[in-house]
């Protein structure tokens, strides 16, 4: 009766020993699967980075490529195009029947300038004076480089006198329509002159280099 009570008592599978053996082969196990893991994630994290770094790299070449084109368009467009303006205003015959402005103006580019159109308006006190030639645009065509060109309005011997004297307010509007290189693109100068009847010049009084439809 005593020996078939100690044989149906269970017994342990593995010794102690052998158990704690087994526990910490599996604790070591996971710890190198976790480090293994860990620098993983590190070498992902630095692949992460460095395509980052290459999309960076990317677009900044892709904007100093962009920019450098745009400054040698811009070089080229300024270096390489006409530019029309104007020299100098003055009355010229002042004490004929008509007294006249004159204007001045020539290419102060390096190229030609072509299908160039002049327009000239005298302004007294704030109204277009209709000159008696009823001429105040011309075709001038093609306007070499610094050779000076010329373009005359004139005034009514009254009107001259009322500004000369101080007594009118004169202005001067020149506009200046060409083109350069780029046939398709129009080029244009718009300046300003008012008369300064205290030192008897025209001075510059405002422009741009934009011409709609509006001559003033």
């Amino acid at each position: 009766m005593g020996d078939q009570k100690n044989e149906s008592q269970p017994h342990p599978s593995e010794p102690p020993h052998i158990q704690s053996s087994a526990e910490r082969r599996d604790r070591d196990i996971l710890r190198t699967e976790r480090s293994q893991l860990a620098k993983l994630a590190q070498v992902i994290k630095l692949g992460d980075f460095m395509a980052i770094l290459m999309v960076l790299a990317t677009f900044f070449s892709a904007y100093a490529t962009w920019r450098t084109a745009m400054l040698t368009s811009t070089i080229f467009a300024v270096a390489d195009r006409p530019f029309l303006g104007v020299q100098q205003v003055t009355f010229e015959a002042t004490d004929a029947q008509h007294p006249m402005i004159s204007v001045n103006f020539r290419n102060f580019g390096s190229i030609p300038a072509l299908d160039a159109i002049v327009s000239v308006h005298a302004v007294i006190d704030g109204r277009v004076v209709k000159p008696a030639d009823a001429m105040s645009a011309k075709d001038a065509g093609i306007l070499s480089p610094n050779v000076p060109h010329y373009f005359y309005v004139s005034l009514p011997p009254d009107k001259y006198q009322a500004v000369a004297a101080g007594k009118s307010n004169l202005q001067v509007h020149v506009r200046l329509i060409y083109k350069g290189p780029a046939h398709e693109k129009q080029l244009c100068y718009f300046e300003r002159f008012a008369y300064n009847f205290g030192v008897g010049v025209f001075q510059a009084s405002g422009g741009d280099d934009r011409c709609g439809t509006d001559v003033f």
